[in-house]
């Protein structure tokens, strides 16, 4: 089992939504600790995921070595959600 971590940004994005929509990204986030790379998700770069949960995306980075996930950031998809990426878990 994972650890998970959530970063402020990340859950800054999670405040900000409806509680219909962030019961249903909760419940995908608290998965990626029994398996942090399910189906669904992709590999965008190095060790930095994403997973789909309707219009919205969950970027994280996996740690094996440590057992963690770090979930960066909660976002809709739109053209700059990918950007910078590498800056986001800095």
């Amino acid at each position: 089992m994972y650890q998970l971590l959530i970063r402020p940004r990340a859950e800054r994005d999670l405040n900000r939504l409806s509680e219909t929509e962030g019961s249903r990204l909760i419940e995908v986030i608290q998965a990626l600790k029994e398996n942090p790379r399910p189906s669904l998700s992709k590999k965008l770069m190095e060790d930095i995921h994403r997973v789909r949960v309707g219009r919205f995306r969950i970027i994280y980075i996996i740690d094996d070595k440590n057992k963690t996930v770090d979930i960066g950031k909660i976002d809709r998809r739109k053209e700059r959600t990918y950007k910078r990426l590498s800056n986001l878990f800095k």
